[in-house]
C-alpha cells in the first residue's frame, strides 16, 4: 500500500493525471474505469489539458463507467453518465464506440450487467481504475456491507449515500438503488488508485487506511490490492497516524 499526500487539491489533481497518463501511455488499447464524482474532476481538467498540450492519446485506450443511478438517464443531472460526458468524454473527444457505461434506465437492469461484464471481459479486464470514497467508504456504490460476489450488480444506497446524492442533483431525488461494478472484479485491476479530499473525509480515511479491512467499510478491502495507491490532500490526511 503507498500512500501520498498533497498540499492541496490542484496538487492532487496533478499526481492523479500523471498516475493515469503514465499507465495509458505504457498501457494502450487497455481498458480504464474512472469514478464519476466530484473529487476527480479535477484530473479530468489535466488529462484533458495534457492530450491539448500533445503529451498524451486519450483515445488510445478503452473506458467502462463505475455505476449509476437506477432512474437516472444521460439528460439528468448528477448522474454518472452526464458528469461523465459533460466533463471527460466530450471534452477529451472520446468516440461513443470506445466508451461502455451503465444506463440507468434500462428496463432490465440485470441484463446490463451482464452486457458491462462481458465489456469488460471481452477488454481483458480492467487495467487501470481510479476511485473516491465516499463518506460511509464505499466505492462506486458497493455500499457498506456489499456481498463478496464478482461482476455488476445492483445494490440498495446506505442512508448516507442517498443524503449526500442531493449535492449532485441540486435537489432531492427518490433514489433508492445504484447499479456498479462490484469490488472483486475491481480488485482484479492492474492498477488502483485511490482518491479523497478535504477534512470531511479525514474520519472515513483514517478507518480505510488505519481501520480493520472490512465489508462494513468497503474502500478498506483495497488494502489488500498488491498495486495501490492512496492519493490524499492534507485536509483528507488529517487523522492518519501512519508516518507520511
Amino acid at each position: 500500500m503507498n500512500i501520498i499526500t498533497a498540499s492541496n487539491y490542484n496538487t492532487l489533481s496533478q499526481i492523479a493525471a500523471q498516475k493515469a497518463a503514465d499507465y495509458i501511455r505504457g498501457n494502450p488499447n487497455s481498458l480504464v474505469c474512472f469514478a464519476a464524482g466530484d473529487t476527480p474532476l479535477g484530473m479530468f481538467k489535466e488529462l484533458i489539458a495534457m492530450q491539448n498540450r500533445g503529451e498524451i492519446d486519450l483515445s488510445s485506450i478503452w473506458y467502462v463507467g463505475l455505476d449509476e443511478w437506477v432512474g437516472l438517464g444521460s439528460n439528468d443531472v448528477g448522474s454518472c453518465v452526464k458528469v461523465m460526458t459533460d466533463n471527460f468524454y466530450e471534452p477529451a473527444g472520446i468516440s461513443k464506440e470506445r466508451i461502455r457505461l451503465f444506463d440507468g434506465l434500462a428496463l432490465d437492469i440485470n441484463r446490463e450487467c451482464r452486457e458491462m461484464e462481458n465489456w469488460i471481459v471481452f477488454h481483458g479486464g480492467i487495467g487501470l481504475t481510479l476511485l473516491g470514497v465516499g463518506m460511509n467508504g464505499h466505492i462506486g456504490f458497493n455500499e457498506p456491507g456489499t456481498p463478496e460476489q464478482e461482476g455488476c450488480f445492483t445494490v440498495e444506497l446506505d442512508n448516507t449515500t442517498k443524503i449526500v446524492s442531493a449535492k449532485y442533483f441540486g435537489k432531492e431525488l427518490p433514489v433508492s438503488m445504484g447499479v456498479t461494478i462490484g469490488w472483486k472484479t475491481l480488485m482484479k485491476a492492474d492498477r488502483v488508485v485511490i482518491m479523497a479530499c478535504g477534512e470531511k473525509k479525514a474520519s472515513i480515511m483514517e478507518a480505510v487506511i488505519e481501520g480493520e479491512v472490512s465489508l462494513e467499510i468497503p474502500g478498506s478491502l483495497f488494502r489488500q490490492h498488491p498495486n495501490v495507491v492512496f492519493l490524499l490532500d492534507d485536509g483528507a490526511a488529517t487523522r492518519l497516524s501512519v508516518e507520511l
